[in-house]
């Protein structure tokens, strides 16, 4: 009989290693998922940019966004400046990433966003007027489920 409960015992803490072994994977595991699925994000949306698919790109970006730009004007805007004023039929960009933010707001007087992940994007156009190369920092944040871009307003000195 003592025998039996020495197993027992044996078991149940190899039971509670493995259970606790497999927490922390699971923990470790969501804790990279979210900077992953943000940079996801803002890669889909340059992609989309890159192609010229400014409405599905419209469509990744923050609501506080698609208010400031409708999705007509952000279509007609971003095809017409970015293409065809400086002549290029498309762009190679590159994701940095920046750094979490804890809070963070796009305005002075706008939202206040918990858990951001900022990125640093610079897109390189080669068109008819040379080689332009700009850089522009992105914010994601996760609304409803979905992560989303914003981009900063406020004034720098």
């Amino acid at each position: 009989m003592h025998r039996y409960k020495r197993t027992n015992r044996k078991q149940l803490l190899i039971i509670c290693f493995m259970v606790m072994l497999v927490l922390c994977v699971i923990a470790l595991f969501l804790k990279n998922a979210s900077p992953n699925q943000a940079k996801k994000t803002v890669e889909q949306f340059y992609t989309y940019e890159q192609k010229g698919e400014y409405s599905s790109s419209w469509g990744l970006l923050h609501p506080e966004l698609q208010s400031r730009f409708p999705l007509k004007d952000y279509v007609t805007d971003r095809s017409h400046v970015f293409m065809s004023h400086f002549g290029a039929d498309t762009f190679q960009f590159a994701i940095e990433e920046k750094e979490k933010h804890k809070k963070w707001q796009a305005a002075p007087d706008g939202q206040t966003y918990k858990d951001v992940y900022a990125f640093t994007v610079k897109q390189d156009y080669r068109g008819k007027y040379g080689h332009f190369a700009f850089v522009q920092y992105v914010y994601v944040v996760k609304d409803k489920g979905e992560w989303q871009i914003l981009w900063d307003y406020q004034e720098r000195k």
